[in-house]
């Protein structure tokens, strides 16, 4: 296995998807990305495939995905997180009574 290399995952919660190999952290763990979270993954968890993208070591998620279309490989898009500021109440204070 190598950077750039395409595979996909056999197992966990996002079996079947594509991903990419962005880094190798040793001979049993790589990290990867794409249609998949960015996060390291276990060596025996993936099935490679004949395709190499052209990446660079520790590529962005972005980087990735534009190599991926170039390739013509279907892309997931993930739900953006929509921040919204709570507010506090804020709390009244007491005031005492001195008996006047």
């Amino acid at each position: 296995m190598k950077i750039g290399q395409i595979c996909v995952k056999i197992s966990g919660r996002e079996a079947n998807k594509k991903c990419v190999i962005v880094d190798i952290v040793d001979d049993t763990f790589v990290l990867i990305d794409g249609n998949v979270r960015r996060r390291k993954c276990n060596v025996k968890h993936l099935e490679p495939l004949d395709k190499v993208l052209k990446i660079s070591k520790k590529a962005s998620t972005a980087k990735v995905h534009e190599a991926m279309k170039k390739e013509k490989i279907e892309i997931i898009e993930r739900k953006k997180k929509k921040v919204t500021k709570k507010v506090k109440p804020q709390r009244k204070r007491k005031v005492k009574n001195d008996g006047k």
